[in-house]
Protein backbone atom coordinates (compact mmCIF):
# COMPACT_ATOMS: atom_id res chain seq x y z
CA UNK A 1 0.00 0.00 0.00
CA UNK A 2 1.64 3.55 -1.06
CA UNK A 3 1.39 6.11 1.31
CA UNK A 4 -1.42 8.08 -0.77
CA UNK A 5 -3.36 4.62 -0.41
CA UNK A 6 -2.71 4.63 3.33
CA UNK A 7 -5.88 4.84 5.72
CA UNK A 8 -6.28 8.36 6.47
CA UNK A 9 -7.76 10.82 9.63
CA UNK A 10 -8.79 13.70 10.69
CA UNK A 11 -7.41 15.46 13.18
CA UNK A 12 -8.44 18.44 15.09
CA UNK A 13 -6.22 20.65 16.68
CA UNK A 14 -7.21 23.19 19.63
CA UNK A 15 -4.97 26.06 21.56
CA UNK A 16 -6.61 26.48 24.57
CA UNK A 17 -6.06 27.05 28.59
CA UNK A 18 -8.70 24.83 29.10
CA UNK A 19 -7.36 21.45 27.98
CA UNK A 20 -9.35 19.39 29.86
CA UNK A 21 -12.67 21.04 28.42
CA UNK A 22 -11.60 19.92 25.07
CA UNK A 23 -10.29 16.45 25.84
CA UNK A 24 -14.06 16.19 27.01
CA UNK A 25 -15.45 16.95 23.92
CA UNK A 26 -12.80 14.92 21.96
CA UNK A 27 -13.76 11.45 23.78
CA UNK A 28 -17.82 12.62 23.41
CA UNK A 29 -17.52 12.67 19.90
CA UNK A 30 -15.45 9.12 19.29
CA UNK A 31 -12.15 10.37 18.95
CA UNK A 32 -9.77 7.63 18.56
CA UNK A 33 -6.80 9.64 20.51
CA UNK A 34 -6.25 12.72 22.14
CA UNK A 35 -3.25 14.10 22.82
CA UNK A 36 -2.14 17.09 25.23
CA UNK A 37 0.90 18.71 23.97
CA UNK A 38 2.61 22.49 25.13
CA UNK A 39 0.97 25.81 22.67
CA UNK A 40 4.84 26.72 22.71
CA UNK A 41 7.15 23.82 20.48
CA UNK A 42 6.17 20.56 19.55
CA UNK A 43 7.32 18.44 22.77
CA UNK A 44 5.45 17.17 25.65
CA UNK A 45 5.75 20.11 28.08
CA UNK A 46 7.35 18.49 31.36
CA UNK A 47 7.89 21.24 34.57
CA UNK A 48 11.15 18.20 35.60
CA UNK A 49 12.56 15.58 33.72
CA UNK A 50 10.06 12.99 32.85
CA UNK A 51 7.16 14.24 34.76
CA UNK A 52 3.77 15.06 33.83
CA UNK A 53 2.83 17.32 31.23
CA UNK A 54 1.62 20.52 32.87
CA UNK A 55 1.03 24.13 31.60
CA UNK A 56 -0.99 26.36 31.40
CA UNK A 57 -2.00 26.88 27.47
CA UNK A 58 -1.87 23.49 25.64
CA UNK A 59 -2.51 22.42 22.17
CA UNK A 60 -5.47 19.27 22.39
CA UNK A 61 -5.12 17.20 19.43
CA UNK A 62 -7.97 15.05 18.43
CA UNK A 63 -7.71 11.76 15.75
CA UNK A 64 -11.02 10.95 14.50
CA UNK A 65 -11.99 7.90 11.87
CA UNK A 66 -11.74 9.58 8.42
CA UNK A 67 -15.35 10.39 7.00
CA UNK A 68 -15.82 12.16 10.75
CA UNK A 69 -17.77 15.81 10.09
CA UNK A 70 -15.59 18.02 11.79
CA UNK A 71 -18.46 21.06 11.53
CA UNK A 72 -20.60 19.66 14.63
CA UNK A 73 -17.24 19.01 16.66
CA UNK A 74 -15.84 22.33 16.31
CA UNK A 75 -19.24 23.86 17.00
CA UNK A 76 -19.44 22.76 20.50
CA UNK A 77 -15.75 23.32 20.80
CA UNK A 78 -16.57 27.38 20.25
CA UNK A 79 -19.78 26.13 22.96
CA UNK A 80 -17.93 25.06 25.44
CA UNK A 81 -14.36 26.98 24.58
CA UNK A 82 -15.67 30.61 23.09
CA UNK A 83 -15.91 31.79 19.98
CA UNK A 84 -12.28 32.69 19.70
CA UNK A 85 -10.91 29.07 20.11
CA UNK A 86 -8.12 28.65 17.78
CA UNK A 87 -9.09 24.86 16.14
CA UNK A 88 -7.35 23.77 12.73
CA UNK A 89 -8.25 20.24 10.95
CA UNK A 90 -6.55 18.29 8.70
CA UNK A 91 -6.84 15.05 7.03
CA UNK A 92 -3.43 12.93 8.36
CA UNK A 93 -2.21 9.48 7.04
CA UNK A 94 -1.76 6.45 8.88
CA UNK A 95 2.42 7.04 8.66
CA UNK A 96 2.25 10.53 9.39
CA UNK A 97 0.87 10.31 12.37
CA UNK A 98 2.37 7.49 13.80
CA UNK A 99 5.79 9.34 13.15
CA UNK A 100 4.23 12.68 15.11
CA UNK A 101 3.36 10.42 18.11
CA UNK A 102 6.56 9.29 18.57
CA UNK A 103 8.39 12.14 17.91
CA UNK A 104 6.33 13.95 20.37
CA UNK A 105 5.95 11.52 23.26
CA UNK A 106 9.06 11.03 25.51
CA UNK A 107 9.19 8.22 28.37
CA UNK A 108 7.27 9.01 31.06
CA UNK A 109 7.83 7.76 34.78
CA UNK A 110 4.79 6.84 37.47
CA UNK A 111 6.03 6.73 40.89
CA UNK A 112 9.16 5.15 41.66
CA UNK A 113 9.47 2.70 38.73
CA UNK A 114 6.75 2.29 36.44
CA UNK A 115 7.59 3.88 32.53
CA UNK A 116 5.44 4.39 30.01
CA UNK A 117 7.71 4.89 26.86
CA UNK A 118 7.51 3.96 22.64
CA UNK A 119 9.25 0.92 21.70
CA UNK A 120 11.88 2.53 19.85
CA UNK A 121 13.03 4.85 23.14
CA UNK A 122 15.70 4.74 25.17
CA UNK A 123 14.36 4.76 28.86
CA UNK A 124 17.04 5.81 31.41
CA UNK A 125 15.60 3.74 34.68
CA UNK A 126 17.42 1.48 37.43
CA UNK A 127 17.37 -1.97 36.88
CA UNK A 128 14.28 -2.94 38.85
CA UNK A 129 12.16 -0.40 36.92
CA UNK A 130 8.94 -1.35 35.08
CA UNK A 131 8.80 -0.52 31.39
CA UNK A 132 5.78 -0.82 29.48
CA UNK A 133 5.98 0.15 25.63
CA UNK A 134 3.56 1.42 24.18
CA UNK A 135 3.29 2.52 20.29
CA UNK A 136 0.24 4.15 18.97
CA UNK A 137 -2.67 2.12 17.92
CA UNK A 138 -6.01 2.55 17.11
CA UNK A 139 -7.70 2.29 20.53
CA UNK A 140 -7.07 4.82 22.97
CA UNK A 141 -4.36 5.24 25.72
CA UNK A 142 -0.66 6.32 25.81
CA UNK A 143 -0.33 7.51 29.37
CA UNK A 144 -0.30 11.16 28.16
CA UNK A 145 -4.28 11.48 28.63
CA UNK A 146 -4.33 12.95 32.50
CA UNK A 147 -7.40 10.03 33.38
CA UNK A 148 -5.02 7.80 32.25
CA UNK A 149 -2.36 8.88 34.07
CA UNK A 150 -4.32 9.16 37.36
CA UNK A 151 -4.58 5.56 37.30
CA UNK A 152 -1.18 4.76 36.26
CA UNK A 153 -0.06 6.88 39.47
CA UNK A 154 -2.42 4.90 41.99
CA UNK A 155 -1.07 1.14 40.61
CA UNK A 156 2.34 2.78 40.83
CA UNK A 157 1.97 3.19 44.38
CA UNK A 158 -0.16 -0.13 45.33
CA UNK A 159 0.78 -3.30 45.90
CA UNK A 160 -1.17 -5.54 43.80
CA UNK A 161 0.67 -8.65 44.31
CA UNK A 162 -1.76 -11.86 44.91
CA UNK A 163 -4.24 -9.63 43.75
CA UNK A 164 -7.18 -9.75 40.89
CA UNK A 165 -7.29 -6.91 38.42
CA UNK A 166 -10.08 -6.00 35.79
CA UNK A 167 -9.92 -3.18 33.53
CA UNK A 168 -13.06 -2.87 32.61
CA UNK A 169 -13.20 -0.61 28.83
CA UNK A 170 -9.29 -1.41 28.45
CA UNK A 171 -8.97 0.44 25.28
CA UNK A 172 -5.17 -0.01 24.35
CA UNK A 173 -4.75 -2.60 27.41
CA UNK A 174 -2.12 0.21 28.99
CA UNK A 175 -3.88 0.14 32.49
CA UNK A 176 -3.88 -3.87 32.31
CA UNK A 177 -0.12 -4.46 31.26
CA UNK A 178 0.79 -2.60 33.69
CA UNK A 179 -0.73 -4.40 36.29
CA UNK A 180 0.44 -7.20 35.22
CA UNK A 181 4.17 -5.76 34.64
CA UNK A 182 3.60 -4.64 38.17
CA UNK A 183 3.03 -8.09 39.61
CA UNK A 184 -1.18 -8.67 39.77
CA UNK A 185 -1.75 -12.28 40.59
CA UNK A 186 -4.80 -12.56 37.42
CA UNK A 187 -5.63 -9.64 35.14
CA UNK A 188 -8.95 -8.97 32.88
CA UNK A 189 -9.66 -7.02 30.43
CA UNK A 190 -12.86 -5.87 28.25
CA UNK A 191 -13.69 -3.33 26.30
CA UNK A 192 -17.17 -2.89 24.38
CA UNK A 193 -15.25 -2.19 20.92
CA UNK A 194 -13.55 -5.18 19.42
CA UNK A 195 -10.70 -3.10 18.27
CA UNK A 196 -9.58 -1.90 21.83
CA UNK A 197 -9.56 -5.99 22.54
CA UNK A 198 -7.42 -6.85 19.66
CA UNK A 199 -4.99 -3.52 20.71
CA UNK A 200 -4.80 -4.64 24.29
CA UNK A 201 -3.73 -8.15 23.35
CA UNK A 202 -1.11 -6.81 21.07
CA UNK A 203 0.22 -5.05 23.09
CA UNK A 204 0.19 -7.67 25.98
CA UNK A 205 1.85 -9.74 23.78
CA UNK A 206 4.65 -7.29 22.98
CA UNK A 207 5.18 -6.58 26.71
CA UNK A 208 5.60 -10.07 27.22
CA UNK A 209 2.20 -10.59 29.59
CA UNK A 210 -0.07 -12.21 26.91
CA UNK A 211 -0.41 -15.19 29.03
CA UNK A 212 -1.36 -12.75 32.38
CA UNK A 213 -4.05 -11.20 30.33
CA UNK A 214 -7.31 -12.35 29.76
CA UNK A 215 -9.31 -10.81 27.34
CA UNK A 216 -12.85 -12.35 27.52
CA UNK A 217 -15.86 -10.71 26.05
CA UNK A 218 -17.61 -7.79 28.24
CA UNK A 219 -20.77 -10.38 28.45
CA UNK A 220 -18.37 -13.79 29.88
CA UNK A 221 -16.12 -11.79 32.58
CA UNK A 222 -14.22 -14.91 34.40
CA UNK A 223 -12.45 -15.23 38.23
CA UNK A 224 -14.70 -12.04 39.85
CA UNK A 225 -15.42 -10.47 41.77
CA UNK A 226 -12.31 -8.61 41.56
CA UNK A 227 -9.66 -6.98 44.29
CA UNK A 228 -9.07 -4.03 42.12
CA UNK A 229 -11.57 -3.11 39.15
CA UNK A 230 -10.01 -0.05 36.86
CA UNK A 231 -12.69 1.80 35.00
CA UNK A 232 -11.53 4.75 33.01
CA UNK A 233 -14.17 5.85 30.75
CA UNK A 234 -16.61 8.87 31.01
CA UNK A 235 -19.08 10.17 33.56
CA UNK A 236 -21.90 9.20 32.24
CA UNK A 237 -21.46 5.83 31.17
CA UNK A 238 -19.84 5.99 35.37
CA UNK A 239 -23.11 6.05 36.83
CA UNK A 240 -24.86 4.16 34.13
CA UNK A 241 -22.62 1.15 35.26
CA UNK A 242 -22.70 1.36 39.35
CA UNK A 243 -24.75 -1.39 39.78
CA UNK A 244 -22.21 -3.76 37.37
CA UNK A 245 -19.21 -2.81 38.70
CA UNK A 246 -20.31 -3.08 42.44
CA UNK A 247 -20.92 -6.65 41.49
CA UNK A 248 -17.89 -6.74 40.01
CA UNK A 249 -15.33 -5.83 43.02
CA UNK A 250 -15.13 -7.95 45.93
CA UNK A 251 -16.17 -7.31 49.33
CA UNK A 252 -13.38 -5.21 50.62
CA UNK A 253 -12.14 -4.09 46.90
CA UNK A 254 -10.95 -1.34 45.20
CA UNK A 255 -12.70 0.58 42.43
CA UNK A 256 -10.83 3.42 39.91
CA UNK A 257 -12.95 5.51 38.50
CA UNK A 258 -11.29 7.98 35.84
CA UNK A 259 -12.49 10.04 33.04
CA UNK A 260 -14.53 12.45 35.04
CA UNK A 261 -14.41 16.03 34.99
CA UNK A 262 -14.21 18.13 38.31
CA UNK A 263 -17.87 19.55 37.76
CA UNK A 264 -18.84 15.44 37.44
CA UNK A 265 -17.76 14.16 40.76
CA UNK A 266 -20.43 15.08 42.89
CA UNK A 267 -23.20 13.39 40.05
CA UNK A 268 -20.74 10.09 40.07
CA UNK A 269 -20.42 10.00 43.32
CA UNK A 270 -24.04 9.55 44.42
CA UNK A 271 -24.46 6.72 42.18
CA UNK A 272 -21.65 4.58 43.28
CA UNK A 273 -22.20 5.32 47.37
CA UNK A 274 -25.80 4.26 46.84
CA UNK A 275 -24.76 1.01 45.46
CA UNK A 276 -22.99 0.74 48.76
CA UNK A 277 -19.61 2.37 47.88
CA UNK A 278 -17.30 4.46 50.09
CA UNK A 279 -15.06 6.53 48.84
CA UNK A 280 -11.56 6.36 50.12
CA UNK A 281 -9.84 9.52 48.47
CA UNK A 282 -9.64 10.94 44.88
CA UNK A 283 -7.20 13.06 42.71
CA UNK A 284 -7.29 15.89 40.20
CA UNK A 285 -5.01 16.56 37.17
CA UNK A 286 -6.37 19.55 35.16
CA UNK A 287 -9.98 19.83 35.69
CA UNK A 288 -10.15 15.57 35.57
CA UNK A 289 -10.74 13.42 38.62
CA UNK A 290 -10.14 10.31 39.69
CA UNK A 291 -12.29 8.88 42.31
CA UNK A 292 -10.75 6.06 44.77
CA UNK A 293 -14.03 4.04 46.14
CA UNK A 294 -14.29 0.87 48.26
CA UNK A 295 -16.57 -2.22 48.51
CA UNK A 296 -17.02 -2.40 52.33
CA UNK A 297 -16.17 -5.86 53.46
CA UNK A 298 -18.88 -6.59 55.39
Amino acid sequence: MTTAEAPAWLQITVTTPRAALAEAVFEEHGADAVTVLDAGDDLVAEEAPHAQPDFDAARVVGLFTHGTPAEPILAVLRDVLGDDVSAATETLANQDWAGAWLSQHPPLRFGERLWIAPHSAPVDADEDAVVVRLDPGLAFGTGTHATTALCLEWLARTDLAGRRVLDYGCGSGILAIAAARLGAASVTAVDIDDQAVRATRDNAARNGVADAVATPPMDAIEHGPFDIVLANILAQPLIDLAPTLHALTAPGGDLLLSGLLTRQREAVSAAYIATGFTLAGDAHRDDWVRLDARRPAG
